[in-house]
């Protein structure tokens, strides 16, 4: 299955304040790369409904998230839409995205 751009910019609402600031600040960073967008996809019709974050990282020229940043219960994975791996738990946002793009 892949994530595709919504139509409507979502607010990250399942994020505190603080992971919220530090995504602005690395996608922010990130954006000179390849990196072209950031989406709360946790609102999208998943087949199972997620119980954490789900943010999907786009490249440019992609409407399909190239990294999903799934967060559950204060721990982190990635998950590489392209590789089709997942990454070791991380136990903060700030850790899980330097694995995508280091700061």
């Amino acid at each position: 299955m892949q994530a595709t751009r919504p139509s409507a910019f979502r607010s990250f609402s399942g994020l505190s304040a603080g992971e919220r600031s530090h995504l602005r600040q690395w996608y922010g960073a990130a954006k000179h790369t390849d990196i072209d967008g950031i989406e709360d996809l946790g609102a999208r019709p998943w087949p199972s409904a997620p119980e954490g974050t789900v943010i999907g990282v786009f490249c440019r020229g992609s409407d399909t998230a190239r990294w999903l940043v799934i967060g559950q219960n204060a721990v982190w994975v990635v998950a590489d839409c392209a590789g089709g791996t997942v990454s070791p738990t991380f136990r903060s946002l700030a850790e899980a995205l330097a694995t995508i793009y280091p700061e």
